[in-house]
């Protein structure tokens, strides 16, 4: 039952990494059954006890003072949506209860408060418990925030340290001139974080890269940075978590030319050789207040375009293309000539 926790919502599912998922618990499922049998015996801690019970009634026969903690749902049914695959595949004595509604969510919650010792946690801000909010919990930097709310606790934020390290390379400025040839220079983890903390909007949540590069100029000036990771979903791409310039410059189309050097042949045989397969496409997301990205838009095919799930912005676009159809010297050549920026004809 463990196991179809993180298997049993792919099956019957249409799509290459449904598939793949399923397939891989088949073909490994007698070692991954002994290690989580290996892991629950290993365990020693146990319950004392346990009611099979709908929480509003529980809440009534607990002792008024009694302490409660509780992580209740944050939407009505939420609870069935997440378990339905378990429901489909196994057959068990289930109680009889009436799902919670979203009103039911916030006449729980009531009961929970309404008593000198409880702790519980809420995806949302409530403003009815401000003065009881503890914490703020953000696991990691796309997640959601957790606000946790105690009768008494000290407050505190928890949220990923974000590890910075100095790029010493200079960027291109304003008042400078943009020379050849382009070339790329891959970054430390700590040297992409610094960079993205600088220039890319914070609006946008930031992501964990495998291959962070910078592109610079012939004068070795930092013009911007790509970052890449294998795509979960199809084999031969890459998706593109970050593609940014740095400002202020006198090129309003330099992330253009940032993107272009992300799809040149040279980015992709640093794809192919960190990602060990062969890359031939790649593909993004782009979240847009309108219809479409114009820095995306000519260079990459809109596939998707749907509300977005991020607040602040109307659309999430899903951009594809080809990869490696153009080198680096060529991507400036195309640059200039579509963009018209102004740069040295020295070498282009």
């Amino acid at each position: 039952m463990m196991l179809g926790t993180r298997f049993l919502a792919s099956v019957g599912r249409e799509g290459l990494w449904h598939e793949r998922v399923v397939h891989s618990y088949r073909e490994q499922w007698k070692a991954k059954h002994a290690e989580t049998v290996e892991r629950l015996s290993g365990s020693d801690v146990e319950l004392a006890s346990y009611q099979v019970e709908d929480v509003r009634s529980w809440l009534q026969k607990v002792p008024g003072d009694a302490p409660v903690c509780s992580f209740p749902p944050f939407y009505g049914g939420g609870y069935e949506k997440l378990y339905e695959p378990l429901e489909a595949h196994f057959t068990w004595d289930a109680p009889q209860y009436e799902p919670l509604s979203d009103d039911d969510v916030v006449s729980v919650l009531g009961a929970i408060t309404d008593r000198p010792y409880w702790l519980t946690a809420s995806n949302h801000h409530v403003p009815e418990l401000s003065q009881y909010l503890r914490g703020v919990i953000k696991a990691t930097p796309r997640a959601a925030p957790f606000y946790v709310y105690a009768s008494e606790a000290r407050t505190r934020i928890v949220a990923p340290r974000q590890a910075i390290e100095p790029v010493k390379a200079p960027r291109l400025r304003q008042g400078d001139e943009l020379v050849s040839p382009l070339r790329l220079s891959l970054l430390k983890p700590g040297q992409f974080n610094a960079l993205r903390s600088r220039y890319l909007n914070p609006k946008i949540a930031p992501g964990a890269a495998n291959l962070a590069v910078a592109v610079k100029d012939g004068g070795g000036r930092v013009l911007g940075v790509f970052a890449m990771a294998p795509s979960t979903f199809t084999p031969d791409e890459v998706y593109v978590l970050s593609d940014f310039a740095v400002a202020p410059t006198d090129y309003p189309r330099l992330s253009k030319l940032i993107l272009l050097a992300a799809m040149s042949t040279e980015a992709q045989l640093l794809c192919q050789r960190s990602f060990s397969r062969r890359i031939r496409r790649v593909a993004t997301t782009a979240f847009s207040n309108n219809p479409v990205s114009m820095k995306y838009r000519g260079l990459l095919r809109l596939n998707k375009r749907s509300p977005s799930n991020d607040e602040g912005w109307r659309y999430q676009l899903q951009y594809q293309g080809a990869m490696g159809q153009h080198t680096l010297a060529e991507a400036l050549k195309m640059w200039v000539k579509r963009w018209g920026a102004p740069m040295t004809k020295t070498g282009v």
